[in-house]
């Protein structure tokens, strides 16, 4: 008769019932971004992580990642910093580049992230992306992580096209589609 309540309070006793649980599931998305230089002002050209939505920047820099060509026709990835602050004061958005493919990169690093510069990618490449986000400051763990990839460019229009990954679990690292559990 015991055997059922020993049984619950075991699995109870190894899991921590004040632990943060993921409640946003992942899932990949594809996006056309204008480059932030020779377009319209009004051209999307940022990622809005909390939104995972494309947008145009505007005075409020309500973006995490914008984006650009150069002026050797190469993708650039400009993380919130690099583009202004915002109103509501700066947020570290950093970049990290990652080994292997966009389905073999399934966590995002613990540390690493370069916050303080632009940064110049291949088509292919894959990028960890670490925003301080407020809708994460209430949490142990004030950011939310994403990949990225650019795979393809429009030089006639100037616009990039990639896919993207992003975890909206505060403090949750993985990076595969489903809802976290790391």
């Amino acid at each position: 008769m015991l055997a059922p309540f020993a049984a619950a309070a075991a699995l109870w006793a190894c899991e921590d019932p004040f632990a943060p649980k993921a409640d946003q599931p992942n899932s990949i998305q594809s996006f056309a971004a204008s480059a932030l230089t020779g377009t319209p002002t009004n051209a999307p050209a940022a990622l809005q992580f909390v939104n995972k939505a494309i947008t145009r920047i505007d005075g409020g820099l309500d973006f995490d990642l914008a984006f650009d060509i150069d002026k050797q026709n190469r993708p650039v990835l400009l993380p919130l910093g690099m583009v202004g602050t915002p109103v509501g004061g700066a947020r570290l958005v950093g970049l990290q580049r990652m080994v292997g493919n966009f389905d073999s990169v399934t966590a995002a690093p613990k540390s690493g992230y370069v916050f303080d510069s632009v940064m110049v990618v291949k088509p292919g490449a894959v990028i960890a992306v670490q925003a301080q986000e407020s809708v994460c400051s209430l949490s142990l763990t004030p950011y939310i992580f994403a990949k990225i990839v650019i795979d393809s460019l429009n030089l006639s229009t100037r616009t990039l096209y990639g896919h993207t990954l992003i975890n909206l679990n505060c403090g949750f690292r993985q990076l595969t589609p489903g809802t976290p559990t790391f």
